[in-house]
C-alpha cells in the first residue's frame, strides 16, 4: 500500500499484489502504469518513477528505462475507465471510491482530502473561502437513506456551500428526495453521475477554468447534465 497526494493531504492507495511480476518486463510495465494510473493519473517525473517501483511489477532502473517508450498509454483514460468499473461493485469498494473520487475534486479544485461526516466517509474541497462536502457512493440507481441521509444531515450542520453527492447513477426520485431534506437551509444539493463527473475533469483539465467556476457548478443545487459540463469548456463563461 502506497500514499499519493499533495503537502495537505494523501490518498491511501492499495495496490494488487504482482503474481511473481510474470511476464515480460514491457508487460511488467505496462502492469505497472495501470496500477498508478488508476489512482494516481497526475503524476509525472520521479514521482512516477518512484510510484511505477512502489507497484512491485518493476524495479526503478527499469521503470526509469521503459518510461519513454510508453507515451502512448493514457493514464486519464485508464483512470476513467477504472473508476467507471469500480462505480459499480457496490459498498465494499466503498472507501477505494472516494479515495478516487478524492483525486479527481483535487484535480478540479486544487484541494481534497478525506474526512468522515456524520457515519459516512466523504471528500471535503475548498477552494479560498469556500467549501463543500462530497459524499461518494459506488451503487446503481441511488436513493438516500440510511447512513446517507445521516450523512447528509451531518454536512447540513457544517453549512457547507456545496453538498455533492456522487453515485454510478439515481432513481428518478433522489433529485427531489435531496432538495426536501435540504429545504430551508439553503445548503445547495448538487447530484453528479460518476460520467458526469469524469467529463468535468476531463474538460477542467483541458480548459483550466477558474477553481470558481467548477465551484459554482457543484454549487448549482440540482443534478448535473451534460450540457453543464460543457460550459467548462467556454472561455467567455
Amino acid at each position: 500500500m502506497i500514499w499519493f497526494g499533495n503537502l495537505s493531504h494523501a490518498f491511501r492507495i492499495p495496490l494488487p499484489a504482482p503474481v511473481a511480476a510474470s511476464g515480460g518486463e514491457s508487460t511488467r510495465m505496462e502492469h505497472a502504469l495501470r496500477a498508478v494510473a488508476a489512482y494516481a493519473p497526475h503524476l509525472e517525473g520521479e514521482a512516477l518513477v518512484d510510484a511505477l517501483a512502489a507497484t512491485g511489477w518493476v524495479d526503478r532502473p527499469t521503470a526509469a528505462r521503459l518510461l519513454p517508450c510508453f507515451r502512448h498509454f493514457d493514464r486519464d483514460r485508464w483512470f476513467a475507465d477504472s473508476l467507471r468499473s469500480l462505480s459499480l461493485k457496490g459498498p465494499t469498494v466503498a472507501e477505494e471510491f472516494r479515495s478516487r473520487i478524492g483525486r479527481v475534486m483535487e484535480d478540479l479544485t486544487g484541494n481534497a482530502r478525506l474526512e468522515d461526516v456524520g457515519p459516512e466517509g466523504a471528500v471535503r474541497f475548498t477552494h479560498g473561502g469556500r467549501e463543500g462536502i462530497v459524499l461518494a457512493y459506488p451503487a446503481v440507481q441511488f436513493t438516500i437513506g440510511g447512513n446517507a441521509a445521516r450523512a447528509v444531515e451531518a454536512a447540513v450542520e457544517e453549512m457547507p456551500d456545496a453538498l455533492v453527492i456522487v453515485a454510478r447513477n439515481f432513481q428518478d426520485g433522489t433529485g427531489g428526495q435531496l432538495r426536501a431534506m435540504l429545504d430551508r437551509t439553503e445548503v445547495p444539493g448538487t447530484l453528479v453521475t460518476v460520467n458526469l463527473l469524469l467529463g468535468l475533469r476531463a474538460t477542467a483539465l483541458k480548459y483550466q477554468p477558474s477553481p470558481d467556476r467548477v465551484l459554482d457548478l457543484l454549487a448549482s443545487g440540482r443534478p448535473l447534465k451534460t450540457q453543464d459540463v460543457a460550459t467548462l469548456g467556454d472561455r467567455q463563461n
